[in-house]
């Protein structure tokens, strides 16, 4: 016999395939996509061509662009390229996993907090006191008290950027819960944890992963902001170390090179997924299709 939620989740079903379709017609999301995919390529693949270690001094200080170094060398000899590929690695992992924690947190709040009116006040004014402290400041001030660790700037990113999220996902999930469907569910019988967890999660999960995605964006730039200042550990190459050594040597002996590599690189990442973000909010959300 078929129930209210299994109906409801073949309805979902067939709404993501639509969804799926209409977001890799968008142009912004196609520009974006191929963006990622020259990124994914550079870091899996250019090893393979680029094989000096980010760390040796494999060529002459401060030489610009050539053969041997697309992107030229540093203030030690060391292969720009090199570091620009190795270094993705920790500034990617960190802000992925602070993103991803960000948007599980934001969604669990925002669904509990519009699905069940007695957790809404208390929830509400967790993401208003949250969303009021300066987001980055706080990341500098705790790499600064604390020991520096990627787990902490994760952490310490998924406490920060999950209120805007939770906040959409409760306008939603407020919405959601007046609509017919949610009625017939509670008649028949289905207990308010499945009808979250099998109707109305399904729903606002759209709008979680628009959030991650720009999300996403967000936190590469408050990452790699941090590692610019100086916040964390020097000795390890990624892209905000790269630009933290490069605004104090490269300025003075106009490597040009060592400051454009990284900065592109950040630049066009960040904008990759910014592109997608807004083409998966556009793609979900019915009132952005119709205009």
């Amino acid at each position: 016999m078929t129930t209210v939620s299994d109906t409801w989740a073949r309805i979902q079903r067939n709404s993501w395939v639509q969804v799926v379709s209409m977001l890799f017609e968008k142009r912004s999301a196609q520009v974006g996509g191929a963006i990622l995919l020259v990124f994914a390529l550079f870091i899996l693949i250019g090893p393979l061509f680029i094989t000096y270690a980010p760390q040796a001094s494999v060529g002459p200080p401060n030489s610009p662009p050539s053969i041997q170094h697309i992107f030229g060398t540093d203030y030690l000899g060391r292969d720009v390229a090199s570091e620009v590929i190795w270094g993705a690695h920790p500034s990617i992992f960190v802000s992925l996993t602070g993103s991803v924690a960000a948007t599980i947190l934001g969604l669990v709040i925002g669904v509990f907090g519009g699905y069940y009116a007695k957790l809404e006040g208390l929830l509400t004014g967790l993401a208003d006191v949250v969303i009021t402290i300066p987001s980055f400041p706080l990341m500098i001030l705790t790499g600064l008290i604390f020991p520096y660790s990627d787990a902490l700037i994760a952490g310490v990113l998924s406490i920060v950027l999950w209120p805007p999220i939770a906040r959409s996902v409760r306008s939603q999930t407020l919405s959601i819960k007046e609509r017919p469907f949610i009625e017939a569910a509670k008649t028949s019988g289905i207990r308010d944890f499945e009808i979250v967890w099998r109707m109305v999660l399904p729903e606002v999960s759209s709008i979680a992963l628009a959030f991650f995605v720009l999300t996403l964006a967000i936190s590469t730039v408050f990452v790699v902001g941090l590692e610019f200042l100086g916040v964390g550990n020097l000795t390890e190459i990624n892209w905000g170390t790269i630009l933290y050594y490069a605004q104090q040597f490269g300025f003075f002996n106009h490597d040009w090179w060592w400051i454009v590599a990284p900065g592109a690189a950040i630049t066009l990442f960040a904008s990759a997924f910014a592109l997608i973000g807004f083409s998966v909010e556009e793609a979900m959300n019915p009132r952005l299709r119709m205009s």
